[in-house]
Order: C-alpha cells, then sequence, then structure tokens
C-alpha cells in the first residue's frame, strides 16, 4: 500500500487537488463513488442490477448483484478493504471494468457459492445525461451533495442463474447505468449525534417517476414530482441521440398500478415533446422488478447498517426471496415481509409505433 495513497490513475493528468487519487477533499464518512448498472432483456427472462462503490474514507469498497428470474430475487452482497487494492473496482467475484470510458463497460461476477454469475459488456449508444451537480444546504449547514451522469447502451454476455444460462445479445439486451459520487447520507453508515435536518420535503400524496430508455434509434431520460392534485414540482428530461441531446420541454403519462397498493407499476403510456416540437408516444408494460434493498439500500446488509460500513477484510452474504408479489417478499424461511418504504427498480417493455425498446422506469407513490 502507498504511503500517501498513490494509484496507478495518478499517472494521468487530471489531478482536482494536491493529493493522489487514494485521497479525496472531503472527510466526511458519507463521501462515495460508484458505478449503479441496471439491465434487461426483452423476453422478461432476466432483470438485473449491480454496483461496485467506494468509500474512501471509510478504507471500504463494497458492492452487490440481484438478479430476478421466474420470480424470485437472488441477492450477493460483498465488502472488503479499500486500499488493500484500490487499483481494482471489485470486491471478490465482483467487479466492473472501464473498457473504454464512456463507451464501453463490463460487468463481471464470477461463480460463487451464491449460484448466480455474469459476464456482460455494456456498449454505450447514445451521449450520457449529466445531471447538475447538487448540494443540499439548510441554514448553512451541509446535508448533501451529489454529481451523476447517465448512460444507456446495448448488452452482450452471459447470465448464470441456477442451471439456467442466459445468452445476452444487443438486439433484446439493453442497459441503463448511472456513475454517482458525492457525501450522501444513507451510505458510509448510520449519521450519529447531530440533529436532523429540520427542513422536510413535503411529498404527501405526490408520485415520482424517473425513467431512463432505449429504443433502437434513440434513447432518453425524464423525471417529475407530481402531486396528488396534478401540480408538478419537478421536471427534467432529454432524448438522447449517438451525438447529441434534445431537451424535454412537456411530459405526460398516464400509469397503472397493481391492485392492492400503489408500489409496483403495471403499465402506461408517457409523451415527451422536445425543444423542436417534436411528441414522442411510448406505451409500455411490466417486466418485473428489483429491490434494490437486496443489495443493502435502506439497511439491506444482514447487519441492518447498510453500503459502506466496515465488515472486516472481505465479507460476503445472500439470499433468495420469493418477489412474485408486487407488495411483499417471501424470505427463504418462509417469512413474509414488506418493505416500509415503495423504492424498487422496475423494467418495462416499451413500445413507439412499430418499435420496441426497454425501460428502466422508477414510480414510487408517496402517501
Amino acid at each position: 500500500m502507498s504511503q500517501y495513497g498513490l494509484t496507478n490513475f495518478d499517472e494521468h493528468p487530471v489531478h482536482q487537488i494536491t493529493e493522489a487519487f487514494g485521497s479525496v477533499a472531503a472527510t466526511d464518512k458519507h463521501w462515495n463513488d460508484g458505478h449503479y448498472i441496471c439491465l434487461c432483456d426483452m423476453d422478461g427472462n432476466i432483470q438485473l442490477i449491480g454496483l461496485v462503490r467506494l468509500y474512501t474514507n471509510n478504507d471500504v469498497i463494497d458492492g452487490f448483484v440481484c438478479i430476478r428470474h421466474e420470480g424470485k430475487q437472488h441477492n450477493i452482497r460483498l465488502s472488503r478493504r479499500l486500499r488493500s487494492d484500490i487499483n481494482t473496482n471489485g470486491i471478490g467475484p465482483l467487479r466492473i471494468d472501464i473498457v473504454e470510458p464512456m463507451e464501453t463497460v463490463r460487468l463481471v461476477l464470477e461463480e460463487n457459492d451464491y449460484g448466480i454469475s455474469c459476464d456482460l459488456t455494456c456498449r454505450s449508444t447514445a451521449v450520457p445525461y449529466e445531471d447538475q451537480p447538487s448540494y443540499v444546504r439548510e441554514g448553512g449547514r451541509f446535508l448533501r451533495s451529489r454529481a451523476v451522469y447517465e448512460v444507456i447502451g446495448t448488452v452482450e454476455g452471459s447470465v448464470t442463474v441456477g442451471d439456467k444460462t442466459y445468452t445476452a445479445t444487443p438486439d433484446k439486451w439493453f442497459f441503463f447505468r448511472n456513475h454517482s459520487w458525492g457525501s450522501m447520507p444513507g451510505r458510509g453508515g448510520p449519521s450519529e449525534h447531530g440533529a436532523p435536518a429540520q427542513f422536510r420535503r413535503d411529498r404527501t400524496q405526490a408520485l415520482r417517476q424517473w425513467v431512463l430508455f432505449r429504443m433502437p434509434d434513440h434513447g432518453g431520460f425524464y423525471q417529475t414530482m407530481d402531486r396528488n392534485d396534478g401540480t408538478r414540482v419537478q421536471q427534467e428530461g432529454a432524448i438522447l441521440l449517438q451525438d447529441s441531446q434534445l431537451e424535454v420541454t412537456k411530459i405526460e403519462h398516464n400509469l397503472e398500478f397493481y391492485p392492492d397498493g400503489h408500489k409496483r407499476v403495471k403499465s402506461g403510456a408517457f409523451s415527451l415533446t422536445d425543444e423542436n416540437g417534436t411528441k414522442r408516444d411510448y406505451e409500455f408494460e411490466d417486466l418485473g422488478w428489483v429491490y434494490c434493498q437486496g443489495g443493502g439500500y435502506f439497511g439491506g446488509f444482514n447487519d441492518g447498517l447498510g453500503q459502506g460500513v466496515w465488515r472486516g477484510e472481505y465479507h460476503v452474504e445472500g439470499e433468495v426471496w420469493d418477489a412474485s408479489h408486487p407488495q411483499k417478499i417471501v424470505e427463504e424461511d418462509g417469512t413474509e415481509r414488506e418493505f416500509d418504504h415503495a423504492w424498487a427498480e422496475s423494467f418495462t417493455l416499451l413500445r413507439s409505433g412499430d418499435d420496441v425498446g426497454l425501460a428502466h422506469h422508477e414510480a414510487v407513490v408517496f402517501e
């Protein structure tokens, strides 16, 4: 290990502070940086999310792969000391390789004791969507910060679940990924001792959507927050092309949820009007959802402490859930659980005229 945090990345003349890349300017334990990859196929066989994330000030790197297959969600979560091998973007059998920046990444989960594995090459087909960096303060007190960009494209490789292996081909398998970094409470361990924030976003009877999609000749991104009375309090989006993007100026939608609640979107339609006045209409139907709690979000590790926490030099855990019901999961011992939140990553089959595509569609109702 380098005395001052020297890494292979320090050969590149892109430093932003007077430190090696083994250090960051922030001292916050919640500082983190990582890639989040979602993908699925048009036949609805596989819905997958995977992540590798660094917590530089905690000397921790962790990650996960969660795969939904035939109504069951297979989870594996891994963690290790970061600086035992800071140049490797992975933990044990899991890694994300940056093959060509902004163009190609590779998600690999080698064979392990949890019965799932994959080797998937994700190639971008449109320009990234770059969010405006966000900084949240309350009365001068810093709360959180985040920078992020989103990428779409095609997938090649294979996914194995138990004794079944699926071959991913770029005509039927698409990915939706983001790379984010910043100081984000909820990761890196619980927040202790400080007073809770007084500011609370009023989300009463609100619908939040976050949608990243790919069609044969274009892609797109949009997010909205709509109150129950129809008032829209947040909107942004873009049509993503191979070499450019068009701002979305109008977003319309009509959603249908599964019965007995509003936790999982079943089908619907949306329309996007771009800056040139072109309106694009889409219809979609659900392919399946993945609970990111299986990857450690919302305190999802077995110890309840969430992501970015020290769990020893190397740690791995996992399980299989029956996730066929839109409101609850059934654990391996038969215990039924319903999470106290509505968050999940839904994947949908998208149609626009004769064209068929796929989407990563978050639709969360706050009640």
